[in-house]
């Protein structure tokens, strides 16, 4: 228990996002906030913007990947017809 310490907090019911049914947002102490109105709406747009992320690999991933997958195979037929002519 933390005694003698003010924390702002905003708290979201029903953000509308198919993820987050609740969401807590805990303000910096000092923070220059003109309104509340600015502090909800800024915490909705980042309860928003964490659900539609998509999840991607990077490009440079990917391509790794599929460079290493193209190895395997190669090495894989190689390996079959060396098993089946000699």
């Amino acid at each position: 228990m933390i005694k003698g310490c003010h924390k702002s907090i905003v708290f979201l019911k029903n953000t509308g996002s198919e993820l987050f049914e609740e969401a807590y947002f805990i303000v910096k102490p000092g923070a220059n906030v003109a309104s509340k109105e600015d502090i909800v709406y800024q915490a909705t747009q980042l309860a928003n913007g964490l659900c539609k992320q998509e999840h991607k690999l990077p490009k440079k991933r990917t391509r790794l990947l599929f460079f290493l997958l193209g190895c395997l195979v190669g090495f894989g037929i190689m390996l079959l017809l060396h098993f089946i002519f000699i």
